[in-house]
C-alpha cells in the first residue's frame, strides 16, 4: 500500500494463495485506507515478468512495481492499474511467462 505521502505499508497476514490448499487458515488483518491512498495487488506473474532482453536476465521486480506506484499514486486506481500494466508489458515485451494480474485500491 501506497499511502498519499508516499510512504509504503507493506501488508503481511494472509496465507497461501486463496483456493489451492483446501484445509489452509489465513490471517485476518485490517488496514485503513485515507484519502489518496493506493492499495496494489498482484500475482507473482507480475513482479517475477521477465526483460525481454535476454542478457538482462532481470525480473520487473517489487521494487520496480513500488517506485511506479509511488511516482503515479495520484492517478485514479483504473488509471493507475493501466500505467502499471503497460509498463511491466513494455518490459516484456508483451511475453508474460505466468499468470498477471493487478488489482489497484483507491481512496478518495
Amino acid at each position: 500500500m501506497v499511502r498519499a505521502d508516499g510512504s509504503v505499508e507493506r501488508l503481511t497476514a494472509g496465507g497461501p494463495v486463496l483456493g489451492v490448499l483446501p484445509d489452509s487458515v489465513y490471517e485476518q488483518g485490517q488496514v485503513n485506507l485515507g484519502t489518496g491512498d493506493r492499495l496494489v495487488l498482484f500475482t507473482d506473474g507480475i513482479t517475477e515478468a521477465h526483460c525481454q532482453d535476454p542478457s538482462a536476465d532481470e525480473d520487473f521486480g517489487e521494487d520496480r512495481l513500488l517506485e511506479l506506484t509511488r511516482e503515479h499514486r495520484s492517478c485514479s486506481a483504473p488509471a493507475l492499474q493501466a500505467r502499471l500494466s503497460e509498463a511491466v508489458a513494455a518490459y516484456t515485451g508483451g511475453r508474460f511467462h505466468d499468470d498477471a494480474t493487478l488489482m489497484v485500491v483507491a481512496a478518495e
